[in-house]
This record gives C-alpha cells, structure tokens and sequence, in this order.
C-alpha cells in the first residue's frame, strides 16, 4: 500500500488521520519509555529514559491538544468521541469494501 495515494484519497480527513497516527504512536512511545524505565538498573540509562519519557509526554500532550483544538479528537466529551469513533469505523468499512 502506498501511504501517499491513501492519504490523497482521505481528502479533508488527511490532517485528522495523520494526527490520529501521530497520537497512537506518542501513547505507545510513552508506554515504551515507562516499561523500560522500570527494567533498568544503571542510574545513568535511568536518567536518560526518565528525560526522554518527560518529552514523549509534552509530545502526546502538544498532538492531543492539536486535535482537541482542531475537534478530531474530544478526550473530555465521550459522547462526543464515540460519534466521531463510529463515523471514522464507518469510513474504514467504506475504504475496505472499495479494495
């Protein structure tokens, strides 16, 4: 799959699907940065993954406060994020059945 011609197909969905890619890989970052924080012995590699882990968190805050400000992504109205949820499972199903 060529992630150029997917995302020109996506339209006026493109910001939100890139930012949406973005914030789930700034989660898993942070979940990484934590899980190896806590196998490590030597003071100096904590002290780099303590530091790193501190910006991988200001990271996915600046991308979810990006989307909050830009309504793709509505952490504080679940309500407001299932609609969206369903719409974006909706639009996948539409994209499969295309292929």
């Amino acid at each position: 799959m060529d992630l150029i011609k997917e995302l020109d197909k996506a339209g006026e969905n493109k910001d939100q699907i890139i930012a949406t890619e973005l914030l789930v890989t700034a989660k898993a970052t942070v979940r990484t940065y934590a899980v190896a924080l806590t196998e490590t012995a030597s003071p100096e590699v904590r002290d780099v993954l303590k530091r790193q882990l501190r910006q991988a968190i200001d990271q996915h805050g600046r991308i979810a406060d990006y989307m909050m400000e830009n309504d793709m992504y509505y952490a504080h109205d679940i309500d407001k994020q299932l609609k969206l949820d369903k719409k974006k499972v909706k639009a996948a199903k539409q994209l499969v059945k295309k292929k």
